[in-house]
């Protein structure tokens, strides 16, 4: 049978992160610089695969040990075991006799939602391979349940939803089943933006959250107070973009580092990124768990002299081309 490919985007939060965790409110977009592929072909038993690495194979999907597993072959294995599970039939399929490779240039561990994109790839692979549809929403629950449920990482929906949906994506997860709670914006609303990011991977995100977790399922006042003030950034941010009120737009990304930075630890390297930025005027903050930023220069005019100031310190950065509405 013909090989399948599917590919899904980073994806930078805006506004809002980490908050997705706790119920709140995010603005992401995911943007088509880089990209996580994943290719579905005939193979003996089930294969997992880098690119240019040896991987693992063993004679069925039920020989899959995850744990014994590391990077990308345990995101191919968890997707996998995930698909298989939500569609029943193709478990005994004679297709499922698999080979699965991918390959990624998405910055590793730089909070760009680079294994979540790996994941949301293969499972639109397997959909193809088997013909299965996957509505956007059960593909996000779906690519959130092998992270969560198989690799026990500590994760949010918004990686997922924004990959699936792709684009500018306002979502809302503290709402009641009667509301809209993702709604696709139109991208052209964004102003100019730059990313940077550190090409030394950082820690994984499950690493940074799982502390703050802990203290929010405990009760902590103090965190549960600063979290719920996150989202009121999300609707104040809506509305700086549809005015184009760019000034207010910085000053909600300061405010949202400065929150997250007051219950969250900040690597070193993070905070010379967020305090680079700021020094020339630019609102700065995490574009998700660590590793890079998104800043919006004060004039357009600057956005050069803060790619220039960002590669003499060392950093990495592009100007994101948004995925189109």
């Amino acid at each position: 049978m013909e090989t399948v490919e599917a590919r899904a985007l980073p994806r930078v939060g805006l506004l809002g992160n980490p908050s997705d965790i706790y119920g709140g409110r995010v603005l992401a977009f995911t943007f088509e610089d880089f990209a996580a592929r994943v290719r579905v072909s005939d193979g003996e038993g089930v294969e997992l695969a880098g690119e240019t690495r040896e991987g693992v194979r063993v004679a069925g999907p039920g020989e899959l040990a995850l744990r014994d597993y590391a990077g990308g072959a345990r995101l191919l294995g968890a997707a996998l075991l995930t698909f298989l599970e939500h569609a029943r039939a193709a478990a005994d399929d004679p297709r499922a006799r698999l080979r699965l490779v991918f390959e990624s240039d998405v910055p590793r561990q730089a909070g760009l939602g680079g294994s979540s994109a790996i994941v949301v790839a293969t499972l639109r692979a397997l959909a193809r391979r088997f013909e299965v549809t996957l509505a956007p929403l059960d593909l996000a629950e779906l690519a959130l349940a092998a992270e969560v449920e198989r690799l026990g990482s500590v994760a949010g929906p918004q990686d997922r939803v924004a990959q699936a949906l792709e684009g500018l994506v306002h979502m809302d997860f503290g709402g009641t089943p009667a509301d809209e709670p993702y709604v696709r914006l139109d991208p052209g609303l964004l102003p100019p933006l730059l990313v940077a990011w550190d090409p030394r991977p950082g820690r994984p995100s499950s690493d940074v959250h799982g502390d703050v977790l802990a203290r929010w399922e405990a009760g902590d006042p103090a965190l549960r107070q600063t979290i719920s003030r996150l989202p009121e950034l999300v609707d104040l941010g809506v509305e700086a973009l549809a005015r184009d009120d760019r000034a207010q737009l910085r000053r909600l990304m300061d405010a949202n580092f400065d929150l997250r930075a007051s219950v969250f630890p900040v690597a070193d390297r993070d905070r010379e990124m967020v305090e680079l930025g700021r020094k020339r005027g630019a609102g700065v903050k995490l574009a998700g768990s660590g590793g890079a930023v998104v800043a919006l220069p004060e004039e357009g005019e600057h956005l050069p002299q803060l790619e220039r100031a960002y590669a003499a310190a060392g950093f990495r950065t592009l100007r994101p081309r948004v995925t189109p509405g």
